[in-house]
């Protein structure tokens, strides 16, 4: 199981050509950034990727994040533009959501990371923490609809990435084991309201990182 920082192997790129009747996979975004309405489409997909709309890749994680992120209301930016630069972050789909495009910083951790400190005005960093940490985190610096990225220290740098959506009890874990505090929606392995740390889950736990970001409302 991997997570976060902007650089790592992180998920399979699939190389898709741009269909010259492209659309947009979904409705236009809010004119401002609701993490709620964030978390309420992650909670909707943890378990049951939206594969009507968007490709599912083997490791999906960052797919799934930013699906969340644009649906809150975090617009494209730079659609139809190169797909490597840290600028760009968007999909495309033909009419019939067979055929797909998108940029490096929407499916990569530590491209999306990357993008979302250099964007304006993106996401603002929270800090980190252990891998090995069972605390609560500050509700008032990380809060729904925020993204969580992951370097397991494993040499890959940031690999992995996460969406928090509320605070309560692992539901996974529970009632044999009870943990307490944020929770986070994640895809690769699909989990709903999974303890924010992963450490129920990671084998890595002792030496990973975990990143916070804050996405900036007015996005």
């Amino acid at each position: 199981m991997p997570g976060f920082k902007l650089k790592g192997r992180f998920i399979g790129l699939l190389t898709a050509s741009l269909a010259a009747s492209a659309v947009c996979v979904t409705a236009g975004p809010a004119a401002a950034y609701s993490g709620t309405t964030a978390s309420a489409y992650a909670d909707k997909y943890a378990t049951s990727p939206n594969s009507s709309l968007y490709p599912v890749f083997g490791s999906d994680c960052t797919n799934f994040v930013s699906q969340a992120v644009h649906a809150g209301g975090y617009p494209f930016r730079n659609p139809y533009q190169s797909t490597t630069s840290v600028t760009n972050w968007w999909i495309y789909s033909n009419q019939l959501h067979t055929e797909f495009s998108w940029s490096q910083t929407w499916s990569v951790a530590v491209s999306y990371h990357n993008f979302l400190v250099d964007d304006y005005p993106g996401g603002i960093p929270e800090g980190t923490a252990s891998g090995s940490s069972t605390a609560y985190w500050d509700p008032n610096a990380v809060t729904e609809g925020d993204v969580l990225f992951y370097d397991w220290g494993q040499g890959e740098g940031i690999s992995h990435a996460a969406i928090q959506v509320g605070y309560g009890t692992d539901p996974n874990l529970y009632p044999n084991q009870v943990w307490d505090g944020n929770y986070v929606d994640e895809h690769t392995s699909n989990r709903y309201h999974a303890f924010w740390s992963l450490k129920p889950y990671n084998a890595y736990y002792a030496t990973t990182t975990i990143y916070f970001m804050h996405i900036d409302a007015a996005n």
